[in-house]
């Protein structure tokens, strides 16, 4: 299959394969966005049942959890079923469980009854995020997936804010008792419908996988996907140490969450000018994380290219951990507005390299798999966070131990990656990007480039002649 090799954003967008995935993407997010808003306003952001750090962080939890145990199945079956199929079924799925969900929303059930629809959802969910994320590498090049990553991580992390911010505004405007909540919840199955439509436009198995080492047996194909794709991170240290690095800015990310969403429920009573407080205020706040996604998506491929994938985050965690604590401690809604901004930015900017890494040093045979986890990693961090979150976070949210903590963890982290950057040396996607000889932080600038194993695949699945 050729794979264009490109750079810049309208480069990418003239592609067409990345395009449909992409378009794929976007409206999966945004059915997301969209149900967990309605799904929120229903039961979490009710004024019936106002909702404590409990059982916000227990609403999470119930969501989160079963999906990341779903991760490594998802992972296993990713690298032996056509993914284009997947992402059709997968949505074709949501979209019976979306129209559950909401007559029970229009039933008026106890939010126990939601929780348990919703988790179908969710866990159907992670088979469509791991299948775009497994994909990737069959649209564009190994040296355009940084920008290839920006694009379609930020643009469904931008359309899953915006589709909050829907269900939110919807709210506003028809009303938020069960009936006009169900009507919203039910608007959603156009968006999935809609992905479905845009994934089936792929030819079978153009997404992949090209080949697998999968065993016949599905159960043991599951198992196997587990220990198989830990032992390929394992292997690679770079993308277990980039695995790791997310999943630390996750959990700070989850923690970040829960403050504001206690902050503008109970702390923020009153409006300060233009910046709302409660709900209006939740959906001003996804606004200005959309912001930053955006930016990040914008900033992300060139300052890789300036600094250095590794140079530029930590540069972004230690600057990000300063603009917490400055910002984050003075508890105003302007302050809280700002800290998003970096939060938000610094997530999806480390996500991006990420991103690239894992897609750039894992064999097309493993990278479903280790992608599944990845994915499972980091929603169980961020649920850790919201449990943590229970434990030291007051009612209103205002908390400085919590915010010091944040900012600690970021510095850490961006300690942390210099060091170990400093030990692995220049990886594939440094390669790619021609940043292994003259970026590299820990100055490794003399060491040659990393190779793969004889014998192993490419990002793409094809044989590496290297």
């Amino acid at each position: 299959m050729n794979r264009p090799s490109v750079r810049g954003l309208g480069q990418l967008l003239r592609l067409h394969r990345l395009r449909r995935l992409v378009t794929v993407r976007v409206l999966s997010s945004f059915g997301d966005g969209a149900f967990q808003g309605a799904l929120a306003g229903a039961v979490l952001f009710s004024p019936e049942k106002a909702a404590d750090p409990m059982a916000i962080a227990a609403g999470f939890a119930v969501l989160l959890l079963p999906y990341s145990i779903i991760g490594p199945f998802a992972g296993a079956l990713l690298d032996r079923w056509d993914r284009r199929r997947v992402l059709i079924w997968a949505n074709v799925v949501r979209c019976v469980a979306v129209v559950a969900v909401a007559a029970q929303i229009a039933a008026d059930l106890p939010w126990a009854a939601l929780f348990g629809t919703a988790l179908i959802i969710m866990g159907v969910g992670r088979f469509v995020g791991s299948g775009l994320s497994a994909s990737m590498p069959h649209t564009v090049a190994d040296d355009s997936l940084v920008g290839a990553n920006a694009l379609a991580t930020t643009a469904g992390a931008i359309a899953t804010a915006v589709g909050g911010g829907y269900a939110i505004g919807m709210r506003s405007v028809i009303g938020d008792g069960p009936h006009p909540m169900a009507v919203i919840t039910a608007s959603v199955l156009v968006f999935y419908a809609l992905a479905a439509v845009f994934a089936a436009r792929f030819a079978a198995r153009a997404l992949g996988p090209d080949e697998t080492d999968e065993p016949a047996q599905p159960v043991r194909a599951v198992l196997q996907g587990l220990t198989s794709a830990l032992h390929h991170v394992r292997q690679r240290p770079a993308v277990g140490v980039n695995i790791v690095l997310v999943m630390v800015v996750r959990f700070c990310f989850g923690l970040c969450t829960l403050t504001v969403l206690l902050l503008f429920q109970h702390y923020f009573t009153e409006s300060e000018g233009l910046l709302r407080s409660g709900l209006a205020g939740i959906a001003e706040v996804l606004g200005v994380g959309a912001v930053g996604l955006f930016l990040g998506a914008v900033v992300t491929a060139p300052a890789v290219r300036l600094l250095g994938r590794s140079r530029y985050l930590v540069v972004l965690l230690g600057t990000t951990a300063l603009a917490v604590v400055g910002f984050g401690s003075q508890f105003t809604m302007l302050s809280t507005m700002i800290t998003t901004l970096f939060v938000s930015f610094a997530y999806q900017s480390t996500k991006v390299c990420a991103d690239t890494v894992v897609q750039a040093e894992s064999g097309d045979a493993f990278v479903g798999r280790v992608f599944a986890l990845y994915d499972t990693a980091n929603n169980l961090l961020y649920v850790l966070a919201f449990v943590l979150g229970v434990l030291i976070l007051p009612e209103s949210g205002r908390s400085v131990t919590g915010v010091v903590l944040v900012g600690a963890l970021l510095l850490l982290s961006a300690v942390g990656y210099a060091v170990a950057s400093r030990r692995m040396g220049p990886t594939q996607a440094d390669v790619a990007t021609g940043d292994a000889t003259v970026h590299d932080p820990a100055g490794s600038a003399g060491h040659p480039a990393p190779e793969r194993a004889a014998g192993t695949t490419s990002p793409a699945g094809r044989p590496s002649t290297g």
